[in-house]
């Protein structure tokens, strides 16, 4: 009988009367792992394998003895002897250095790997391999250590280590070279290491074959570096560190390593220094050390170092963005270094890209933007989108730049000082003009997208208005707007750092006054209003101050600020009346008089819109009479006026289409149904809302369209229909959330709570109410009071309804 372990175990199965299928499930192994050990692929089971073999199979001592005799590789029967190589006496080698009592965190990344290596290959006769790739100072040659050293014991025949030196200092080792440090490594003497690569590799592939070899290929520089080391049989596993990614290369597992998480963070600097001395600091220096386990390291260390020193005084340090690199380094750990050592990678490579890519990441530096596409990238490094595509991705290839999202890279925070320590030896002029074309570049899409949703604005009157940029290229106002979705946080961030340049007021002001109609249509007033305020205390031309205040006046509207909106409006309008520009003057006019229809004060803001009226007829300003005509509606609705605002939203209407503005004329047919369905006529309302709400979802005006939804809602109530009020304004409170629109959000809450309590739902209207109360207490008095009836009301209802607990 052929004694060997998977003819035993194939017999020890039968002789019970299983199938692999259920001695697996007896196991706790799979299926597969069974049918890998009767057809002897798998030859030598770890002892744990034996041990679920043993509990399943409730062996004899005797069946056991043999099981474990067949399963050591040392009492290996002669066949398995016979079929070993001749050569030098095998050696076994332990290389690995001494585990690092400070390793912690990465619980799931060492899981990953020890379980990988404690399984079987995915295909037969082939090699576990696992390549661990990540930025400089991210931990992957100790993670890689750490789970070479919790997998050794399933590896009697030897683990070895090779720094292949792809960053860092000195040459990388040749696959020749890197071949014949294993090969001595096994116990094949110097002289005869094979002299070329075809016959090492040879060599090492025999040499490895029909042993339990773990390799850890440290610091590879690319796939060429490491695919001829790489074992061609099954039983050795392979483990490859880079700051590369080497996922050209076939392995069973590739794991990207990403900065630590905070709770493995703090973990780590708490190992080292010991959580006292961090104290409720200790999240802030993880922070600072932008959770990377390098430079967590060395901030632990530098407590170690300094006895006296406390985790508050060290993030006050870390504080300092131009220090920091400074203080995170310590003998021989050293982020600066570390990251020092990609650059060099790509500064002493004979590929013109690699040189690009480095002077790219020089200039992307200097900028505060959050993160960067190949088209905001090409305008700051003065090249081709095409050009930057493939800079960045090589950039993110070795990991000195993140790429979280596709089309869009980031720095971590300490590449990203690196990086600017390298900006800081350009020319002053270099490092300006690289800031100058970011924001120009900024500006002329803020413009075309302005353009695109609002082409006769008197806003396009700015002097400065840039050309369209050749990329990126906009057919419609939805494309714009979901651009500047992406990009507004950039936006503002540039704005705030070009400031500090000197010289620039104008241009950041233009930037502002350009993105006006993101903030009308979808932008949070929180983040609009700061931004117009810091440019305004710039040095500006009249106009652009002008047209700055008469939008925070907007914006201040919005954010039911109706007292400070006043005054803004008023400096708007005197502004304009200085130049002369009467448009100008028509509109802080005609939006004075909306913010006087929002305060509830119809008859007072009845004049005003007639004066802008007439200013609009004496400038034959198209755009300006359906605004104006628009407010009249408001106006003579609030009034009772029906004919009145019948026309008068008839005339908006033809105007805003005449002009081209769909959005206008979508609210202007909004505004005309509402008109009608308080005259009595709600039926005829609901056709022409659901028809103005589909041209504005396609326009991407969520704002006008969070109104529509509302005001339909309000239909839906007066006829009666509740369950279509409720949904209505459910989606109307919605998008007022996501767009952070705190005014919308109170009105939508009134009316949710108002139906709500009609309907009996006084539980659900009591939470809505109370929103609305507290903000109108703040903004709106008038709406206060009866906001307070209607949740008084609704909160005695929820009482009297709530039967009474008896003790």
């Amino acid at each position: 009988m052929e004694d060997t372990f998977a003819a035993r175990l194939r017999d020890a199965r039968r002789a019970r009367g299983l199938t692999q299928e259920s001695l697996a499930e007896l196991a706790g192994l799979s299926a597969q792992a069974i049918g890998l050990l009767e057809r002897g692929v798998r030859r030598f089971p770890h002892p744990t394998t034996i041990d679920k073999l043993d509990e399943a199979l409730q062996l004899a001592p005797e069946e056991l003895a043999a099981f474990k005799r067949l399963a050591s590789r040392g009492a290996a029967g002669p066949t398995a002897t016979q079929a070993k190589p001749a050569g030098p006496a095998w050696v076994v080698a332990r290389q690995l250095p001494s585990a690092n009592a400070g390793f912690a965190g990465r619980t799931q990344q060492v899981d990953q790997l020890t379980d990988l290596l404690r399984g079987t290959p995915a295909q037969p006769g082939s090699p576990i391999v696992a390549t661990i790739r990540g930025m400089a100072g991210v931990g992957k040659t100790a993670l890689a250590i750490h789970a070479a050293h919790a997998s050794a014991d399933l590896y009697p025949d030897g683990t070895l280590l090779v720094n292949l030196r792809g960053f860092g200092a000195g040459t990388p080792v040749s696959p020749l070279h890197a071949i014949g440090q294993l090969l001595r490594g096994t116990g094949v003497p110097p002289d005869a290491v094979p002299g070329s690569l075809a016959e090492a590799v040879a060599a090492l592939r025999s040499r490895l074959a029909d042993r339990r070899v773990l390799l850890v290929l440290d610091n590879a520089q690319d796939v060429g570096q490491v695919a001829d080391l790489i074992p061609a049989a099954s039983g050795s596993a392979v483990l490859i560190t880079s700051r590369a990614t080497l996922t050209a290369l076939p392995a069973s597992l590739h794991l990207q390593l990403e900065p630590m998480p905070v709770d493995e963070s703090l973990r780590l600097l708490e190992t080292i220094a010991g959580a006292d001395r961090l104290a409720s600091a200790a999240a802030r220096v993880a922070e600072l050390c932008g959770h990377l386990p390098l430079a967590l390291s060395v901030a632990g260390a530098w407590l170690v170092r300094h006895p006296s020193a406390s985790g508050t005084e060290l993030a006050q340090r870390l504080e300092d963005e131009s220090r920091r690199l400074d203080l995170l380094g310590v003998d021989d750990l050293d982020v600066r270094a570390s990251l020092s050592l990609s650059i060099e990678q790509l500064t002493r490579s004979s590929d013109p890209l690699d040189h690009s890519a480095a002077q790219a990441l020089t200039l992307l530096s200097l900028s505060d933007a959050e993160d960067f596409t190949a088209e905001t990238a090409a305008a700051l490094i003065d090249t081709r989108p095409t050009d930057a595509d493939r800079w960045l991705e090589r950039l993110t290839d070795l990991h000195l730049l993140e790429s979280r999202a596709p089309g869009r890279y980031q720095f971590h925070d300490l590449v990203r000082a690196f990086g600017r320590e390298l900006a800081a030896r350009l020319p002053g002029d270099e490092q300006a003009a690289a800031l100058d074309r970011s924001l120009a570049f900024y500006v002329a899409v803020a413009w075309r997208a302005t353009s695109i949703g609002d082409p006769n604005a008197a806003r396009m009157a700015w002097p400065g208005r840039p050309p369209a940029p050749a990329s990126p290229a906009f057919d419609r106002s939805e494309q714009a707007l979901a651009w500047i979705d992406d990009e507004l946080r950039n936006c503002l961030a540039l704005i705030d750092q070009v400031r500090d340049l000197g010289g620039r007021d104008e241009l950041a002001a233009g930037l502002i006054v350009g993105l006006y109609n993101y903030f009308a249509m979808r932008g949070s007033m929180s983040d609009w209003l700061p931004a117009i305020d810091r440019v305004a205390a710039g040095q500006l031309d009249r106009w652009t101050l002008a047209q700055l205040h008469a939008d925070a006046a907007i914006a201040l509207a919005e954010l039911a600020r109706y007292d400070e909106s006043a005054v803004r409006f008023g400096l708007a309008r005197d502004l304009f009346e200085s130049i002369g520009n009467l448009r100008g003057v028509s509109l802080a006019t005609n939006n004075k008089a909306r913010l006087l229809i929002r305060m509830h004060r119809y008859r007072e803001a009845l004049p005003l819109v007639e004066h802008a009226l007439a200013v609009n007829q004496q400038l034959d300003n198209q755009r300006g009479l359906a605004a104006t005509n628009l407010t009249l509606t408001e106006v003579y609705t609030e009034l009772g006026d029906w004919t009145a605002a019948e026309a008068a939203s008839t005339a908006a209407m033809q105007l805003f289409a005449a002009v081209g503005d769909k959005g206008g004329a979508a609210n202007g047919r909004i505004d005309r149904a509402w008109a009608r369905a308080k005259s009595g006529r709600p039926e005829s309302a609901v056709p022409e809302i659901v028809q103005a709400m589909a041209e504005l979802e396609a326009l991407g005006h969520r704002k006008n369209v969070s109104d529509a939804h509302y005001v339909l809602g309000l239909v839906h109530a007066r006829l009666g229909d509740f369950e279509s009020a409720i949904e209505q304004t459910e989606d109307a409170l919605e998008i007022a959330l996501d767009v952070g629109d705190l005014r919308r959000e109170a009105q939508t809450r009134l009316e949710l709570g108002r139906v709500l309590n009609d309907i009996g739902e006084h539980d659900d209207a009591v939470p809505n109410l109370e929103f609305a109360l507290g903000f109108y207490r703040e903004h709106d008095s008038a709406l206060a009071e009866q906001t307070e009836d209607l949740f008084a009301a609704a909160k005695e209802s929820t009482q009297r309804l709530t039967p009474t607990v008896r003790r």
